[in-house]
């Protein structure tokens, strides 16, 4: 299914361990290329390529902002007393007093104030924890924003179709047109012919009249427009078509448009000509937000 580059997810969750709430918002926009901007909490900042990669697998283009709020008690370190040195700093205080006469006491707050006494862990455990239940809410952050983009992109293929559609139906009456022009013209070459009183040879007539219709002939632009809208539609029905194809096709279409109505000099075919190129202008702006 054809995705827009556009669209919005959103999920949260709790962290049994801890009770705390992890929050996930992802905001996808179109652009060239495929670019990540991650705000993520000190504690899973370990993990933003896994992150990248995550995103990367559903994301195949465009520019995707992603911010992770978690509570700050969420993996908070657990404070554990160094026993060694505690010891050590202890025996050194009584050997102090017993062999070097060091009067004084050592009460609790000089010891909890030693650098070293009272370090923080982080369990690996509770780490490894962490991540697994972070890792299902982006990826249920990522499933709201795929399908958004995909009903993005049901729609805007709905709408590429109904413009296709016209483009087709445009060319249809500009080939109905081409020999009732050719008509007019020959028309108007015997009236001018009369009106000067001139007398054509058939033969020369003929000649001249397929002289004009080779001339202003737009058959195979016509040809190659409506083989272009007929790949343009089956484009669409590709599931990995992406937006550069479609806009490939779009300018093509833009180019025979061009010749045919620069070949015609004919106010009708004129007319539908703008009417064309303005449906080709709004495909390529809606192409342009394809994935």
């Amino acid at each position: 299914m054809i995705k827009s580059m556009t669209g919005v997810g959103h999920a949260e969750g709790m962290i049994p361990p801890w009770n705390s709430m992890i929050v996930v918002d992802i905001r996808s926009v179109n652009h060239k290329y495929f670019e990540i901007v991650p705000r993520l909490p000190n504690s899973l900042a370990g993990h933003e390529s896994e992150i990248r990669d995550m995103v990367r697998r559903r994301v195949k283009r465009g520019y995707v902002q992603l911010h992770v709020t978690l509570d700050e008690h969420a993996d908070a370190p657990t404070l554990s007393l160094d026993q060694r040195m505690t010891h050590d700093y202890l025996k050194i205080a009584h050997e102090l007093r017993r062999k070097y006469k060091v009067k004084g006491e050592l009460d609790i707050n000089t010891v909890l104030n030693h650098p070293g006494i009272i370090a923080a862990a982080h369990s690996e455990k509770n780490r490894a924890r962490l991540w697994r239940y972070s890792r299902r809410v982006l990826n249920s952050a990522l499933d709201h924003l795929t399908r958004m983009r995909q009903a993005e992109g049901a729609n805007m293929v709905r709408d590429l179709r109904r413009r296709v559609v016209r483009i087709q139906s445009a060319v249809r009456k500009i080939e109905e047109r081409v020999p009732v022009r050719l008509r007019e013209r020959k028309k108007n070459l015997l009236t001018q012919l009369r009106d000067l009183g001139i007398d054509a040879d058939p033969k020369r007539l003929l000649e001249e009249v397929a002289f004009i219709a080779d001339k202003v002939d737009i058959h195979e632009e016509c040809v190659r427009l409506k083989s272009h809208c007929s790949m343009f539609l089956r484009a669409l029905r590709v599931a990995t078509t992406s937006g550069k194809k479609l806009d490939f096709i779009a300018q093509e279409m833009l180019r025979e448009t061009d010749t045919l109505a620069a070949k015609a000099r004919d106010m009708v075919v004129s007319r539908r000509a703008i009417e064309i190129k303005g449906e080709i202008e709004k495909l390529k702006e809606q192409v342009r937000n394809v994935e």
